[in-house]
């Protein structure tokens, strides 16, 4: 498994998903680092690959649903489900304002157990937001398979509301498996060491927010 993770993640930088530099983020922050896996839509193999890693990371957890944080996770909950036969809601990004009025849409019945499958865990927040409003409609949430994990202190919030958290690579995991790839330099891998370090969830640096 761990050599296949190695493969996806060169998959990943030589699709564009993982870009390595002083790049702006939101209001103006910088990052060494930018994951932005809505581009491998592009690219089925990448999303199946995906898709079958959560699957292993999510093979011993009871659930009865599962449910992508939208909009990046949406096609590997997808895949996910027709791989397992597991049904799959979803989360409207805003309440709909006509007809039925819904915030998730999909067949569910209260006190089914749902999982949740995220792309990027930085602070938490925006998993955080789907996991109330799943548990707000009566399903119940213990459990989450995220790509990746950016250490940087999302993933003990989530366990702090409840939520167990899966992830197929940290950050350090990441950048490491693409040094010893020759995609990025040990300069690079130190950088975004630092980042991680001084760019904790809570603290008061410029810490960037581009990844929740």
């Amino acid at each position: 498994m761990v050599c296949k993770l190695k493969e996806l993640a060169v998959q990943l930088f030589d699709a564009g998903a993982l870009r390595i530099g002083d790049i702006e983020a939101k209001l103006g922050r910088r990052t060494p680092i930018y994951f932005d896996l809505r581009v491998v839509v592009s690219h089925p193999k990448i999303v199946k690959a995906i898709s079958q890693q959560l699957e292993v990371l999510s093979s011993g957890v009871h659930h009865e649903l599962v449910c992508g944080v939208p909009y990046a996770a949406l096609p590997f909950a997808a895949v996910m489900s027709v791989n397992t036969d597991t049904p799959m809601i979803m989360k409207r990004k805003e309440t709909k304002l006509y007809g039925t009025k819904k915030i998730l849409e999909g067949v569910f019945q209260k006190n089914q157990t749902c999982l949740v499958v995220e792309d990027v865990v930085t602070s938490g927040g925006t998993l955080l937001e789907t996991v109330n409003t799943l548990r707000s409609e009566g399903l119940v949430v213990t459990d989450a398979v995220v790509v990746l994990d950016r250490e940087q202190g999302g993933v003990g919030v989530l366990e702090a509301s409840g939520v167990r958290v899966r992830s197929m690579f940290t950050i350090t995991e990441l950048v490491s498996m693409l040094r010893d790839a020759g995609r990025v330099s040990e300069q690079t891998v130190d950088i975004i060491s630092d980042h991680i370090k001084e760019c904790q969830f809570g603290a008061k640096d410029n810490c960037d927010p581009v990844d929740t």
